[in-house]
């Protein structure tokens, strides 16, 4: 298994689901309490059709995850080690912006570790991602201090509006298309750009 197939089957559990590995073909199936929900191969997710409404929601969180794992796995993959005795061996930088940067550290047993810090603010240290990446947008400029939403609010807007987008039959096609772009600005407000600002 690599990082990613690794550290989806670890964080899933936090989404009360459980994953295994499938060596034959190399992909991993996600249950929820005891039903397939979706199938993860090569950095993407399939669905299970005929799901309930339940079983349904959780596919959409699974899918979020999927993608901010593939996100910072990748990023950490291709980061540049820190050589600095002030960080543990094993940090590599995933972000630069300005005088900010994030970075990672993957840990076998207990998963990832990201630490944020600037020129002007000491290390941040952090085993959220989601927490890590909006310390980040805030050190880094790409968002404001003063949010009219904090992270909780926002993640919460995507998911109400994504559900609404996906599961509502009755809405029309303006509608469900309006709805659609929504959702990608709030994703791109949710990453805060950092998967597209990464240093070299």
């Amino acid at each position: 298994m690599n990082i990613f197939e690794k550290e989806i089957i670890r964080s899933v559990k936090e989404l009360d689901c459980k994953a295994i590995y499938r060596e034959g073909n190399g992909s991993i199936s996600v249950t929820y309490d005891g039903v397939h929900i979706a199938e993860i191969k090569g950095g993407k997710i399939d669905g299970m059709a005929l799901l309930s409404k339940e079983e349904h929601e959780k596919l959409l969180h699974v899918k979020r995850l999927c993608a901010n794992v593939l996100n910072y796995c990748t990023a950490y993959e291709n980061g540049e080690p820190i050589n600095d005795p002030n960080f543990s061996d094993g940090y590599r930088i995933i972000y630069r912006v300005g005088n900010a940067k994030m970075a990672a550290r993957y840990e076998r047993i207990s998963g990832f570790e990201f630490v944020v810090w600037s020129d002007d603010e000491n290390p941040d240290f952090f085993v959220s991602y989601d927490k890590a990446r909006g310390k980040f947008a805030i050190l880094s400029g790409l968002v404001d201090r003063e949010r009219i939403f904090d992270d909780e609010e926002l993640e919460a807007l995507y998911y109400c509006v994504y559900v609404i987008s996906e599961m509502n039959d009755t809405l029309n096609e303006d509608m469900t298309e309006l709805l659609k772009k929504l959702v990608k600005k709030l994703d791109i407000a949710i990453s805060k750009k950092i998967t597209t600002e990464r240093g070299e």
